[in-house]
């Protein structure tokens, strides 16, 4: 039974763990890393932040990325969703109507 416990809670845990993060295993005889969204190279020990929020590692045989800003999931009807990507930020609003309060959650980070 304490077995059972203990897994339902890893599965838990699991569920809850980031998802929005990824590794990239590198050729061999790679000499840097290349950032899929923006084609830069970067050397191995470097780390940076892409203009997509997306924040990244080099080391000498993978990249490891991980998403540094929430993506909102909107649950007012005619809310809209504006993604900053100067500053990794968003806000929720309703265009027509600023004095509706938008209801919304948000995953990854």
């Amino acid at each position: 039974m304490t077995s059972l416990a203990l897994v339902l809670v890893f599965c838990a845990l699991v569920s809850l763990s980031n998802s929005s993060c990824f590794q990239e295993l590198l050729k061999p005889g790679a000499t840097d890393c290349t950032d899929g969204y923006d084609n830069s190279n970067h050397v191995f020990g470097s780390t940076w932040t892409n203009d997509r929020c997306i924040r990244c590692h080099c080391t000498s045989n993978r990249m490891s990325c991980c998403d540094t800003m929430h993506r909102a999931f909107i649950q007012t009807e005619g809310c809209t969703v504006k993604y900053d990507y100067s500053t990794c930020t968003f806000e929720v609003f309703h265009p027509k109507n600023p004095n509706i309060q938008c209801s919304y959650g948000a995953i990854g980070k």
